[in-house]
């Protein structure tokens, strides 16, 4: 989803360092400081431990309509900012997101705006007070944003269905939340549920960019010393079976999807199936994906699941199995290749940076500050560790290759046509 572009100034040769700090508050409130002596911007980025995998009970998308109105409400202090105020404020420099494991709030402003940034976000956390109006007009906006991921474009809507079969939701739930369920949510409930669980010990607040450390270390001390407590919520029940193999959806299909598990951090095959995940997702270079397809690997923002999805050309519905095999047999021809002399380094240049796997620059944080601040901080929720990453990625075999080319195949990946009236 974010596009590392720190990682750029590693493979240029820039190597100077930024000034770290990582705190812990005495409200349990983690705090990382990346600090960069030049460039003329900072990110920062807010993540809770908490996302769609703690939605509770008969309620889908709890978190998600947490992150909007995190995001967009406002005070007694405050007044509230919908989504185009705060993108007027922002422009791209605007960020939220709720994933299966995390929520986040993020921005990236000039340096002079660092310190404004760090007392809004902390008031976000302590003192937002959303109105029904605040909750009607997001759930609006929720449903609207779910209906284009889920129906209404088809080939989103493919990997979508891609992903919920191989990877499927838990305790019953959808990405991005059940519709029928969000419209059930009362102003109370969605309150009691941020209140109890968005708090410090929950957070983790990470600035990077170009500050000074001291500075900044003084003014979150002060401004998050009275953000809430929180505790994390339970895990929803795990889902109770995947699908595996080809299955058509609808009676009139217009696009496809592929979906693949992709392996945990610490699994022997991760460096060997990033290196064919790029493979396939990269750009069509005559060994990749064909152009047209869409495709999302993203391995801190979305780590369980790599996508790819098509339109079905007009006129073929019929052969709509057909053109599923025919996108299985690409894909199976891509990943089956042997690997080139340089492809792992490739993938070192394009990951390395995001993934830890090479020292972080200050160079390329002052480059994509926000980029660098998620990255940190994903890092850090996923337990991912960039130098046995490195070493893996550099010692790949051949055998590992051909076993993560097998996560590709029907017995372990869910093919999706789906279109019409399913």
């Amino acid at each position: 989803m974010f596009a590392f572009a720190f990682a750029l100034c590693v493979v240029a040769g820039c190597r100077r360092k930024p000034t770290e700090a990582h705190l812990r508050l005495d409200n349990g409130l983690r705090v990382d400081l990346f600090a960069t002596p030049g460039g003329d911007k900072a990110g920062l980025v807010v993540l809770f431990d908490i996302g769609a995998n703690h939605d509770p009970a008969g309620r889908s998308g709890m978190a998600h309509l947490v992150e909007h109105l995190f995001a967009t409400s406002g005070g007694a202090e405050k007044p509230a900012r919908p989504i185009d105020k705060a993108k007027e404020r922002y422009g791209e420099g605007f960020h939220t997101k709720t994933g299966a494991d995390y929520t986040l709030y993020g921005v990236e402003v000039s340096a002079e705006r660092i310190l404004e940034e760090i007392d809004d976000a902390s008031f976000r956390m302590s003192r937002l007070q959303p109105s029904q109006n605040d909750l009607d007009r997001e759930r609006r906006r929720l449903l609207d944003e779910i209906a284009t991921l889920q129906e209404r474009d088809p080939t989103a809507a493919a990997m979508h269905r891609a992903a919920e079969a191989v990877r499927p939701s838990r305790g019953g739930g959808l990405r991005g939340g059940v519709a029928a369920e969000i419209e059930k949510i009362t102003l109370a409930e969605v309150e009691a549920f941020r209140r109890a669980h968005y708090g410090a010990p929950t957070a983790r607040v990470i600035v990077a960019g170009r500050f000074d450390v001291e500075e900044i270390s003084k003014q979150i001390k002060a401004s998050f010393a009275i953000a809430p407590a929180g505790k994390l919520p339970p895990a929803r029940e795990p889902a109770p079976s995947r699908v595996t193999g080809t299955l058509v959806m609808g009676d009139a299909p217009t696009a496809a999807a592929l979906a693949v598990p992709i392996p945990e951090p610490k699994d022997p095959l991760y460096a060997a199936f990033l290196v064919l995940g790029e493979r396939v997702a990269g750009p069509g270079d005559g060994k990749r994906a064909k152009p047209g397809w869409k495709s999302e690997l993203a391995p801190l923002a979305r780590p369980d699941v790599l996508l790819l999805g098509a339109p079905i050309p007009p006129g073929q519905p019929a052969a709509a199995e057909a053109f599923a095999a025919r996108m299985r047999a690409d894909v199976t021809a891509i990943v089956t290749a042997p690997l080139a002399g340089d492809e792992a380094d490739r993938v070192l240049a394009k990951h390395g940076a995001a993934l830890g796997i090479t020292p972080p620059t200050a160079d390329g944080i002052a480059a994509a500050p926000f980029e660098a601040a998620f990255a940190a901080g994903r890092r850090a929720q996923l337990g991912v560790d960039g130098g046995a990453l490195g070493q893996a990625a550099r010692s790949i075999t051949p055998e590992q290759l051909a076993a993560a080319a097998k996560l590709f195949d029907t017995q372990n990946s869910a093919a999706i046509v789906t279109g019409g009236k399913i």
